[in-house]
């Protein structure tokens, strides 16, 4: 079987770094991994050969493209035989911070390794790769930005650090009570039940102290808050029924809001930048704030 892997380096590399890196990342002799500069001859290169490298560089924040092809099979034993785990043992050998894509979120989203995360992983718990949002400019070629990333890499000082929207957007978080709800009212139940749903993520996610991650962002917070506002008006627009189902649900889930939450007057949505709206649930605040108390 044949693994491609595509990374995307803070730093270059020449023939010989990337041929000793990927070496010793797979744990082959280095004369069994061919580089290729992109737009150099291909004619005579070891197509057999069992890591086949194609290399050109790109502007910005990272400079340097990889596509990277492993013949599994022939692979020494206990080497790395996928993206994340080659991209780790590469970033560690050569020294270099490593992308390679999250194409199940976000085109912007990537994976990021690094040296330095490799290292703090056993004293701090924090994984070794984490997610970064790569923002391409319009120019042809474009020049990449490494706009945001999840902890602090050395390799990109200039990044926003914090969890990433598109990421906890995706997170799955178990909503039995909209689940149950809209299987009974079906698409009668139409927005109010995707704002019940959303309304039940954010009670769910506090209830679990804000796993996986313990963070959020003050915007999402609020945009649940908003999904809450926009139920009264939508349930008061559905047939009987479906109504008194909603409204059933939507009380179990307000209980569960208020369990997990503090009335401050909305003192930490505005130290967040959080434009508040009118209703008495933007009077509350998160018992366990899951971001800086600035925002």
């Amino acid at each position: 079987m044949i693994v491609i892997c595509n990374f995307l380096l803070s730093r270059s590399l020449t023939p010989a770094e990337q041929v000793a890196a990927l070496a010793r990342a797979v744990r082959l002799d280095p004369g069994r991994v061919d580089v290729r500069h992109a737009d150099s001859d291909q004619t005579d290169r070891d197509w057999d050969a069992p890591v086949l490298c194609t290399y050109h560089p790109v502007r910005g924040d990272v400079v340097q493209s990889l596509e990277v092809q492993l013949q599994s099979a022939a692979l020494a034993p206990g080497a790395p035989a996928d993206e994340a785990a080659l991209a780790a043992e590469f970033a560690r050998g050569a020294g270099v911070a490593v992308l390679y894509p999250d194409d199940r979120i976000d085109p912007e989203t990537y994976w990021l390794t690094a040296p330095d995360l490799a290292r703090e992983a056993p004293r701090t718990g924090v994984a070794p790769a984490v997610r970064a949002r790569l923002v391409a400019s319009d120019d042809d070629p474009p020049t990449y930005t490494v706009d945001a990333v999840e902890t602090p890499v050395a390799a990109f000082p200039q990044a926003q650090v914090g969890p990433l929207a598109e990421i906890l957007r995706a997170e799955p978080v178990p909503t039995p009570v909209a689940a149950a709800v809209a299987a009974a009212v079906g698409p009668d139940g139409g927005p109010a039940a995707v704002s019940l749903h959303i309304w039940e993520r954010l009670g769910r996610r506090m209830a679990a102290g804000w796993q996986p991650g313990g963070r959020y962002l003050p915007e999402l917070y609020a945009e649940a808050l908003a999904a809450r506002d926009l139920f009264d008006a939508q349930v008061a627009r559905c047939a009987p029924a479906e109504r008194t189902a909603l409204l059933n649900a939507v009380t179990e889930l307000d209980e569960l809001f208020r369990t997990h939450t503090v009335d401050d007057g909305g003192a930490a949505l505005r130290a967040a930048g959080v434009r508040a709206g009118a209703s008495p649930w933007w009077r509350r605040a998160p018992a366990q704030p899951p971001w800086p108390s600035g925002g």
